[in-house]
């Protein structure tokens, strides 16, 4: 970067976003509880970057992809797209924005209109931002076929003559539809049969380098996320814990939990000295521990860990983690 020139603004922007579901007695009832699904999670992605977001199951991961392809509002926090706050803006303008967020879900079984053929599916979103003339969208979603590897001809078949890879390269032709900014693709693999998962992720990683969109990954997947991101957010029950860029995050994880993770898939396993002993079970949602959400699980919790919780401080260039003991407070 040249002397007095400012720095690239991020492309997406979370900052001190919160979101909790309230269940409530019948339809209308009093709440009975609170979901605190989201706690006050703030990061940023940068334009052409890929972002993987893991963690358990249940921590928060798939509601953060939702909030922000804007499919729930956050209870509190912004979302920014390009400067933009996105998060509160009323439907009309709300339309415009959501051409430059798209999203590949985790089921392709379920995701596709079966009374719908694959080459609807695909033009789908060019009709509906009246994209083009109708050949200007049909030469477009030939386009799109042969970008995700499906033959043309097979566009008048409806989704049950497809297998589950093909219906998700489907899936991923539709949100490349409208040459989106950011696609949020959430477990885009883990309803696929493994033969075909690398499959998809090789698609992915080649069609990022070919339309420069930036991806917001999400999975549960650590082997995965470490072919195709360029940095990792971990989440757990509802917070982050830990973001850095990939090749740190793989070879020096500073949190317990990261640890943790790491020590559960072997072939990572193999490049830890010491396992960690993990006991207890993930707490609920509905009453998540006080301080560090980790502690009840953690070996290195003090009693400080319960008093107060841990925010994300540097440990490295680039490289964040929120823990008392890792990355504790510079004393002033």
């Amino acid at each position: 970067m040249s002397v007095g020139t400012e720095p690239e603004k991020p492309l997406l922007s979370v900052e001190n976003v919160t979101k909790h579901f309230n269940v409530r007695r019948g339809a209308f009832g009093s709440v009975r509880a609170t979901v605190h699904a989201v706690e006050d999670v703030t990061f940023r992605i940068n334009r052409g970057e890929v972002l993987g977001l893991v963690g358990e199951s249940g921590c928060g991961k798939s509601t953060i992809a939702k909030l922000i392809a804007c499919l729930h509002n956050p209870t509190s926090g912004l979302i920014r797209l390009g400067g933009v706050e996105i998060s509160s803006l009323p439907e009309e303008r709300l339309r415009g924005f959501r051409s430059r967020v798209q999203m590949v879900f985790q089921d392709p079984y379920s995701s596709l209109n079966p009374r719908m053929t694959a080459g609807a599916i695909v033009e789908e979103p060019l009709r509906e931002h009246a994209r083009g003339s109708a050949k200007k969208r049909r030469e477009r979603v030939k386009t799109l076929f042969r970008q995700v590897g499906l033959p043309y001809e097979m566009a008048s078949n409806y989704p049950n003559a497809f297998s589950g890879g093909q219906r998700q390269r489907i899936g991923i032709a539709r949100a490349l539809a409208l040459d989106p900014d950011l696609i949020v693709a959430d477990e885009p693999v883990s309803a696929l049969d493994v033969s075909v998962q690398a499959q998809v992720i090789n698609l992915l990683a080649r069609l990022r380098g070919e339309t420069g969109a930036a991806y917001l990954f999400v999975s549960h997947d650590l082997a995965v996320v470490e072919h195709i991101c360029d940095r990792v957010a971990v989440m757990y029950l509802g917070q982050l814990v830990e973001v850095a860029p990939k090749r740190e995050l793989f070879s020096m994880p500073r949190h317990p939990y990261t640890e943790m993770l790491m020590q559960s898939v072997p072939a990572l396993d193999r490049r830890r000295k010491a396992r960690q002993l993990v006991v207890g079970e993930v707490p609920s949602p509905f009453n998540p521990p006080s301080g560090c959400r980790y502690r009840t699980r953690c070996p290195l919790a003090e009693p400080r860990c319960s008093e107060s919780k841990p925010v994300l401080r540097p440990v490295g260039t680039g490289h964040l983690a929120a823990c008392h003991v890792r990355a504790p407070a510079v004393q002033n």
